[in-house]
Order: C-alpha cells, then sequence, then structure tokens
C-alpha cells in the first residue's frame, strides 16, 4: 500500500520548507525573498540546479538564443555613447567614454579577468580578489556624445577638471593623466 505524502508548505504552516530538499527556508538568507512572497518555496542551491537545467534545455532552442541575443544588445545600447563616470561611495575612481556606455560599463563591474594580455580596468581584479565591493559601486552618464573624437576630448576635460579639483586624478585613471 503506497503512503501517502503530507503537502509541503500549507496555508498558515511555518517554517517553509525547501520543495526540492525540504530544509527550512530563511528568506533573503538560504531563499531568495521574492521567491518566497511569490509562493516559490525553494533555498538557493535548488534554484541554482533548477536554472543549470533550464538554461541548457532552453539554449538548445534557436528562437530563445535569439530572444536572448535581441534583449543583450538592446541592454547593451540602453545608454547610447557618451562620457561617464564611476563611483566608489560617491567618490569618482574612473571616469571613461564609450560608444556603448552600458556595455563597457557591465564590463566595469564585472569579476571576470581577461587572460590575453589585452588592457582592462583594474576595477574587475579588484572586484574578483574582494578589494571593492560591487554594492559601494554606481556610475553616471557625464555627458552623451556620439562623435568620437568629441568624445575622447570631454573624457580629458573631465578628467583634467576632476584633477584641477582635487589635485589628484581619478584613481583608476592612469592613462590620460600626463
Amino acid at each position: 500500500m503506497r503512503e501517502i505524502k503530507e503537502k509541503l508548505n500549507q496555508s498558515g504552516v511555518y517554517p517553509k520548507l525547501c520543495t526540492d530538499c525540504e530544509i527550512p527556508l530563511n528568506p533573503g538568507v538560504n531563499c531568495y525573498l521574492s521567491m518566497f512572497n511569490k509562493g516559490g518555496y525553494k533555498c538557493k542551491s535548488c534554484k541554482k540546479e533548477q536554472s543549470k537545467v533550464e538554461h541548457i534545455r532552453y539554449w538548445q532552442v534557436d528562437a530563445y538564443r535569439m530572444r536572448k541575443a535581441k534583449w543583450i544588445q538592446e541592454y547593451h545600447n540602453k545608454d547610447g555613447a557618451g562620457v561617464y563616470a564611476i563611483y566608489e561611495n560617491d567618490d569618482i575612481i574612473y571616469i571613461g567614454e564609450s560608444n556603448k556606455i552600458k556595455s563597457r560599463v557591465t564590463a566595469h563591474f564585472s569579476k571576470h579577468l581577461k587572460t590575453n594580455n589585452t588592457w582592462q580596468s583594474p576595477i574587475p581584479e579588484l572586484l574578483a580578489k574582494g578589494k571593492i565591493n560591487r554594492e559601494d559601486l554606481s556610475y553616471d552618464i557625464l555627458e552623451p556624445e556620439d562623435d568620437t573624437i568629441t568624445r575622447k576630448l570631454r573624457e580629458t576635460h573631465y578628467i583634467q577638471e576632476h584633477i584641477a579639483k582635487y589635485g589628484v586624478a581619478p584613481k583608476y585613471n592612469k592613462y590620460k593623466t600626463n
């Protein structure tokens, strides 16, 4: 005779348990608060495993890959071209320019380290080593500008303006300060 298992996470019963591994859930600690509030009772490790399986399955579908590529392209083009500043706790640590600001800032805020000897901002390396906390970083667009030459001149202008005001270049601007 088959034993009927009691339903997990009945209304009014606490603590809620992960539907996969049945550990008690603590929202914001071992489960995502947003999922908990919507009734998605999975711990972070079980959700991570589920996402891996879904990613592999969905990535095989051409339409999914095309939608994902389009979304990423739109996201990276979101802020357009211009000059931007990166802040750590309200202090400017870097001034840069890019034809795709959002894409460039995403690269700055990444912990991915390049291994092919191409130049990379020091910020990702410091993030990877734990010397900078990503939650302390923010960015702002100083000036939108589509023209490459004008954009580079404006970047230099903002760096020189920072030097005039504070006596030093932003912490991670070393190449345009001579």
